[in-house]
C-alpha cells in the first residue's frame, strides 16, 4: 500500500487525530489521578451520595449548585473511564497511546 501524503489528510491526522489521542491520553490520566486521590483520601465517606449541597461558593458567584449525588455520580463516570480503557489488558488505551504523542 502506499504512504498517504496528500496535505489535507497529513493536517488532519496532525491537528485533530493526534491531538484527540493526546486529550483522551491526559485524560485517562487526569480521572487516573483523581481515583487514587479520592481512595487515598477517603473522599466517599466526606461526601454521602444524597441531596446535601456542596458549599463551595456556587450559591454565591454563579456556577450550578451540585450535591453529593452529583459527585459520587460523577466520580462513578470517572471509573467506567477508565475501566472502558483498561478492558481486555488495556487494548482501548494502547490504541489511543500508540497515536498520541504528549498524553
Amino acid at each position: 500500500m502506499p504512504d498517504i501524503t496528500n496535505p489535507q489528510a497529513v493536517r488532519f491526522c496532525n491537528e485533530r487525530v493526534r491531538q484527540a489521542a493526546d486529550k483522551f491520553g491526559q485524560l485517562y490520566n487526569w480521572c487516573t489521578a483523581v481515583q487514587n486521590e479520592w481512595a487515598a483520601q477517603g473522599i466517599g465517606a466526606l461526601i454521602p451520595n444524597d441531596a446535601s449541597a456542596i458549599i463551595d461558593g456556587a450559591q454565591t458567584d454563579g456556577r450550578p449548585l451540585i450535591t453529593g449525588a452529583d459527585v459520587n455520580t460523577l466520580a462513578a463516570r470517572v471509573t467506567e473511564f477508565t475501566n472502558l480503557l483498561e478492558a481486555t489488558s488495556n487494548e482501548k488505551l494502547n490504541e489511543i497511546l500508540k497515536v498520541a504523542v504528549n498524553p
